[in-house]
């Protein structure tokens, strides 16, 4: 009778097929639900290292400007003896921190890993933040989005007119460090005074390259939206034109839109170019302010005079 009385306990203590698969299949249902939770405030932490980045970024501008006559930092600048210097290494003697550059994203064109010049230098600017070049620094008085691919179709931008901040300075226009075309011709900075709303006028944003991919060689009226294909890596050679909505379930370069390749900036199937409108870009504003939202809301229009048949940007405004 002991016998059998301790094997009838010892048997009630054990755990059934049926019991474990129960419980097996609990923990799996709560994985399920957890996972993406956990993803998602992994995201939400590296978004806020991104904001604030681009918080640190956009005050460095904003003193910048206070020891240069009230003026933006040219987006790029060549001395005479061909040194070409970035905005953002323009502005660095006020951050003295290289990490800000880098997006907690990671790089749309991450260089090849033994490339020595990716390794000292793009990897701090290679494709994280941006900013765009007063159209000017091409011989426009704005730029006005083509209906060349259909990401631009896709914002519903055709037709819009935008200008940026930053100026394009060529001392050296004599083809050492031209950045794109030296055909491109020197232009001033604005000044905050120069602009009709610091507040809604964009200055630095989350890019796929320095000067938002508008100065690497991108024809006239071609450069919101476009997405160019290279066979190898080039830097800026595969962002988006303008910013990249990185966050909150954005693309993040143009690989994630372009479709099969080879294809070229011109035959990105519909489909894959309304990617664009998900997710939201970081935006640092030519008052200090920082904030993230979408494409659309960026590149939202408002009637404007420059020309009847067209629309202005509101938070890229070429009316100044």
């Amino acid at each position: 009778m002991k016998y059998s009385c301790s094997h009838s306990r010892h048997h009630s203590a054990a755990f059934t097929l049926i019991e474990l698969l129960v419980v097996i299949a609990i923990i799996a249902i709560l994985a399920a639900i957890l996972f993406p939770v956990f993803a998602q405030a992994k995201e939400a932490a590296k978004k806020t290292t991104g904001v604030s980045n681009l918080k640190q970024m956009t005050l460095a501008n904003m003193m910048y400007l206070t020891d240069y006559d009230d003026t933006f930092v040219p987006a790029s600048r060549t001395d005479t003896d061909g040194t070409q210097f970035i905005w953002m290494f323009m502005v660095y003697p006020y951050t003295k921190n290289l990490d800000i550059y880098r997006n907690p994203q990671g790089e749309p064109n991450p260089g090849a890993s033994g490339d020595p010049f990716y390794q000292s230098f793009w990897k701090y600017v290679g494709g994280t933040y941006g900013s765009i070049p007063r159209a000017a620094m091409k011989g426009q008085q704005f730029y006005n989005v083509s209906d060349h691919n259909a990401i631009a179709r896709a914002l519903d931008a055709v037709g819009s007119l935008h200008d940026g901040v930053m100026g394009w300075i060529m001392a050296n226009p004599s083809g050492v460090g031209c950045w794109g075309s030296c055909n491109w011709k020197t232009t001033p900075s604005l000044s905050q005074t120069q602009i009709g709303n610091v507040a809604d006028q964009a200055l630095i944003f989350d890019a796929g390259e320095p000067t938002g991919d508008y100065a690497t060689g991108r024809p006239q009226d071609e450069e919101l939206g476009t997405c160019a294909y290279r066979i190898t890596y080039s830097p800026g050679g595969d962002s988006i034109g303008g910013a990249t909505p990185r966050w909150v379930g954005g693309v993040k370069s143009c690989a994630e839109i372009r479709g099969p390749g080879p294809g070229s900036r011109y035959t990105t199937p519909m489909e894959q170019a309304r990617k664009i409108l998900k997710g939201q870009a970081n935006i640092g504003f030519s008052d200090g302010h920082v904030k993230s939202m979408g494409l659309p809301a960026l590149y939202q229009t408002e009637q404007c005079d420059l020309l009847p048949s067209n629309r202005c940007m509101i938070h890229l405004s070429p009316k100044n």
